[in-house]
């Protein structure tokens, strides 16, 4: 019998016998397991309402409204897990894991070393200690829990990226390429990496590699917008603003209402003495202000400017 099978009986069986809570439990899970999850909430608060004290009800609550994207009810539905049951690392790790996602880093922290006491061995909770403290800017104290992440979970790609990216922070260099090229063995798609990687090269002044993985990374995202950028800053700084153009207007066909590749390429129109292209695209990085990197205003002088000349 397949899965879809098995939900109708259930909700057959719960129609017939609204009462029937072991059946409504198990109609709950399996609403949750495939995806249903309006229909599983329906399920959890019913059975809430006879069994209040009931934690584990309150964990699959939880867990159905962080899938409905409502993150602060799911905390409340962790919270209250945790309360009815204090010492089940699954509602640590979820409650921290939601407050993590929703940008309280200290409340996570606290969390995910609670369970680490309790379960020493949770590859999840080291990564998401060392997740936490990158986003805090603490990377010298994320890196060991990344790194003891990746040693038990040697395959974690997302883990080797961010371990990669804190090295960056921390300027040690040699390690971070290290870890994005085993990003990249792990996930050759994973375009991210390669641009890392551009980013890195080219701050150290090796052209030629970061042009090739910001092709690489272009080749894998056309719409990394940040690539294109730099990648066209390369070739105009070697003078050659043809390839920076079509760079550019690739992009803007990617993204046709992100300013800062407007303002980007009408500065390459600037350099290469093209003025009416110049203040054409300038305006229409001024139409879509609301993507601009820096404040409207100074656009706007810039094209006053320009008209004067």
């Amino acid at each position: 019998m397949d899965k879809i099978s098995d939900i109708e009986k259930l909700a057959q069986q719960v129609k017939k016998e609204p009462n029937n809570f072991q059946a409504r439990r198990e109609l709950a899970t399996a609403f949750m397991e495939n995806g249903f999850n309006e229909e599983a909430l329906k399920e959890l608060y019913y059975l809430l309402q006879t069994f209040p004290e009931d934690p584990r009800l309150h964990y699959n609550l939880g867990i159905v409204l962080e899938n409905l994207k409502k993150p602060e009810k799911a905390i409340y539905s962790y919270q209250n897990a945790l309360r009815l049951q204090p010492d089940e690392p699954d509602f640590m790790y979820n409650l921290g894991y939601a407050y993590a996602q929703s940008g309280d880093y200290d409340r996570a922290i606290e969390l995910f070393h609670s369970v680490i006491e309790k379960e020493p061995e949770d590859s999840n909770s080291y990564f998401n200690l060392g997740y936490s403290y990158s986003h805090k800017e603490e990377y010298e104290l994320a890196v060991p829990f990344l790194e003891k992440a990746l040693e038990l979970n040697p395959l974690d790609y997302i883990n080797c990226f961010y371990l990669a990216f804190a090295y960056d922070k921390l300027d040690m260099r040699d390690k971070a390429i290290e870890y994005y090229e085993k990003v990249i063995e792990l996930s050759p798609d994973y375009s991210w990496a390669y641009y890392n990687l551009a980013s890195i090269y080219f701050e150290q002044g090796d052209k030629e590699k970061a042009v090739n993985f910001l092709e690489k990374t272009l080749k894998l995202n056309p719409k990394d917008s940040e690539a294109s950028v730099v990648f066209a800053k390369i070739m105009a700084k070697e003078s050659h603003f043809n390839e920076a153009e079509k760079i550019m207007i690739d992009a803007i066909k990617q993204n046709p209402y992100d300013a800062n590749l407007h303002y980007t390429i009408a500065q390459f129109y600037k350099e290469s003495g093209q003025h009416e292209n110049y203040i054409a695209e300038l305006k229409e990085a001024l139409n879509n202000a609301d993507t601009l990197a820096f404040a409207a205003r100074l656009l706007e002088n810039e094209i006053k400017l320009a008209q004067q000349n």
